[in-house]
């Protein structure tokens, strides 16, 4: 008797992890290179933190915001915010602030046409140190003490509070990394439900199932990927995190020798940055890239092997060669993911270059997507067929077991097509990876097929007692009915005996 329930190449994985996980490493990564974080460890980061505070908290208000300040071009703009040029100075006094925008051999205001923008707390102090600068003509073009408030502007975040920012581990840079990746996780959600909607309809789901399953795999990846990008902001504001950027850095300088890396690191400089970028400064940024991709891709095989790693040191629902091979696939698959991201984002920069739609900002965003996912998805299957081959899953036995066992039970209850048809309706939903997961948590400790067995029973048989329960009530027939319907047959028996059979006995 055939169950057709649950084929061995169907069998469910114990921890299925979604395509775009492969994603968030170097999305996150991209976002935190447009900030000035590898800087925050340094003497006066906190300056550097300033801006990207600031900042931040235009783009929150919907300004259009941007650093421009990273070309460190002398007595240029730190940050433009709505077409004015913004020069952040955040010093531990109002005096030291204001006279660090002044030339300490003239005196005279060294940023014409910029604005200052100064600590949140000396805002105050700092207009009051203008006026009294601008009434002694240190600033050209300016004699009126009441524009003042025209050339300093208050920065959302206080002298303390830049410093915080800039240290790991403080609460207030928790929050702006908070803030930060919240903005880039939405990208991560958004690609994440795409995939994951799409391919739920492939497999034949109806729109409404589609979406659930999409909302729930995006909210899981946006939620991994928020930690993830708080945590690797933490890590890049320490001096470990520079150190690591120089190894990367000798290692592109080498590759940059060669025509064709050097033509690799333009492009993957230009499709990340949105602009064409040369040399040293190509060379450096990709160092940096790669140094936070690796950062951002450690902890992103951290956070998705969390759940494993409980599961086989303190659940017992998998085995350490389960937690072993899922940690296994998942970095090949987030290696892929990077390299697919960096691959897709340089070949993304050259198209885009030579069409102006598009240009190659856009051009490295799309092909940085569509060679991330590409990778992610192309590594991790290499890499789960790999590791199948050198070892199976711990849920292979378990289906197989479940296959034999099935048909017995439906013999030994006698059950018709239509009860089998009932039975798999029931139970089809039950059968996932958490209840593969609870099986071999209470089957481990003895893992034979027996043990199995009766695990598969003590859950299936009260199933089939309620299906059997519900079949119509079988009266018996009376004696007589059954002594004449004897008769019947010994009566037609001995006319046939009568008529085949010779005198003699003989046929």
């Amino acid at each position: 008797m055939k169950t057709k329930h649950m084929k061995k190449s169907e069998s469910p994985s114990p921890r299925r992890r979604p395509d775009s996980d492969s994603l968030s490493a170097p999305i996150l990564s991209r976002s935190l290179e447009k900030t000035q974080i590898t800087k925050y460890h340094t003497k006066g980061g906190h300056g550097f933190a300033a801006e990207d505070a600031n900042n931040l908290a235009d783009r929150l208000k919907g300004k259009h915001a941007r650093i421009v300040g990273m070309s460190n071009e002398k007595n240029g703009a730190d940050r433009l915010v709505d077409g004015i040029q913004v020069q952040s100075k955040y010093f531990q006094s109002a005096a030291e602030t204001v006279a660090a925008a002044f030339n300490q051999d003239t005196g005279i205001y060294r940023y014409p046409g910029k604005v200052l923008e100064v600590p949140k707390d000396q805002y105050a102090a700092c207009l009051e140190l203008m006026r009294d600068r601008i009434k002694n003509g240190c600033v050209p073009g300016i004699d009126n003490p009441t524009h003042a408030e025209k050339l300093i502007r208050q920065g959302t975040v206080t002298y303390n509070q830049a410093r915080n920012i800039a240290r790991a581990g403080s609460v207030d840079s928790l929050v702006f990394d908070m803030k930060t990746q919240a903005i880039s996780c939405t990208y991560v959600f958004a690609i994440s439900f795409a995939i994951d909607f799409a391919r739920s309809k492939w497999h034949g789901d109806h729109r409404k199932d589609a979406i659930k399953t999409a909302l729930f795999s995006s909210f899981s990846t946006g939620s991994k990927s928020l930690f993830t990008g708080i945590v690797s902001a933490q890590v890049l504001r320490t001096r470990t995190a520079a150190f690591g950027a120089i190894g990367v850095r000798r290692g592109i300088r080498a590759l940059s020798r060669t025509t064709i890396g050097r033509g690799i690191v333009h492009r993957v400089a230009a499709g990340s940055t949105g602009n064409a970028v040369f040399g040293g400064a190509a060379i450096n940024h990709v160092a940096r890239l790669l140094r936070t991709n690796v950062v951002a891709g450690a902890v992103t095989v951290v956070a998705t092997s969390v759940p494993d790693f409980y599961r086989a040191v303190f659940d017992g629902s998998i085995s350490f060669r389960q937690l072993l091979k899922n940690v296994s696939v998942t970095v090949v698959g987030v290696a892929g993911g990077i390299g697919g991201y960096a691959a897709g984002m340089a070949v993304g920069a050259a198209v885009g270059s030579v069409i102006p739609v598009i240009g190659t900002g856009i051009g490295g965003i799309v092909g940085g997507i569509l060679g991330g996912g590409a990778g992610g998805y192309a590594s991790s299957s290499l890499g789960k067929n790999l590791a199948d081959r050198l070892a199976e899953d711990d849920t292979t036995n378990l289906i197989s077991v479940l296959n034999e066992e099935l048909p017995v039970l439906a013999s030994e209850y006698l059950l018709s097509e239509e009860e089998i048809e009932l039975l798999i309706s029931e139970t089809s939903s039950m059968i996932d990876a958490k209840w593969l997961r609870q099986m071999f948590r209470n089957t481990n400790k003895s893992p034979n097929d027996e043990n199995v067995r009766q695990y598969i029973r003590s859950e299936f048989e009260p199933v089939i007692d309620d299906i059997v329960r519900k079949r119509p009530k079988i009266a018996m027939p009376q004696d007589e009915q059954v002594e004449y319907e004897i008769s019947m047959i010994v009566e037609k028996a001995v006319t046939l005996g009568a008529d085949g059979f010779e005198p003699d006995g003989t046929s």
